[in-house]
């Protein structure tokens, strides 16, 4: 079957109008709409799959002799959001990192001028917290320090979705309370045997 159109041309079968309009046999204007529907189909189911796995929530990865918790959209991903948590697997301790706001730049910036120690006051009360470092990275200042696994502070993040801390006078406050599943995971992996 060959179809004209207005210019004259007779085109072969696969350059031919694509709407169907009488050229083309039934069963293939059929079959086309059948196609068409199916990979509408198949585009919105996978759009469904991303979305599950774009939800920003709390992820472990536990490679190795070491884990890592953090708030991310994929498991795939080094886009990860502050703060972050590592620990060597077994060892009771994690430690906690993350971004710096203004305030706290400047309170950690006071003390290196004046020469003191950052002492850092956990929420709740902690006294396993230690060992503050800044630092600049990738994505600008950073902080570092040192927690038990199983102390106050991170058994409230593993309940609540809250970390908090005061360094100086800037209080440094985090909630996330989506994947605390995996917050407990990670507190199992980094777990010091026995307790």
């Amino acid at each position: 079957m060959r179809c004209s159109v207005s210019t004259l041309v007779v085109l072969p079968t696969p350059l031919r109008e694509r709407d169907g309009g009488g050229c083309q046999p039934r069963w293939l204007r059929l079959a086309r709409k059948s196609t068409y529907g199916v990979l509408i189909g198949l585009i919105l189911g996978a759009h469904g799959v991303r979305a599950e796995e774009g939800e920003v929530r709390w992820r472990v990865s536990d490679p190795d002799d070491t884990a890592l918790l953090v708030t991310a959209d994929s498991d795939a991903t080094d886009n990860f959001g502050s703060p972050l948590f590592h620990c060597k697997k077994g060892s009771g301790i994690v430690v906690a990192e993350g971004d710096t706001s203004d305030d706290l730049r400047t309170t950690i910036a006071e003390m290196m001028l004046h020469d003191k120690d950052p002492a850092i006051v956990m929420v709740p009360d902690d006294s396993s917290a230690m060992g503050v470092e800044a630092f600049t990275g990738m994505t600008g200042w950073r902080y570092r320090f040192q927690l038990s696994a199983t102390g106050p502070a991170f058994e409230q993040l593993e309940r609540t979705g809250i970390f908090q801390f005061k360094l100086g006078d800037s209080p440094v406050r985090s909630e996330f309370k989506v994947g605390l599943e995996n917050v407990r995971k990670f507190q199992e992996l980094c777990r010091r045997p026995g307790t």
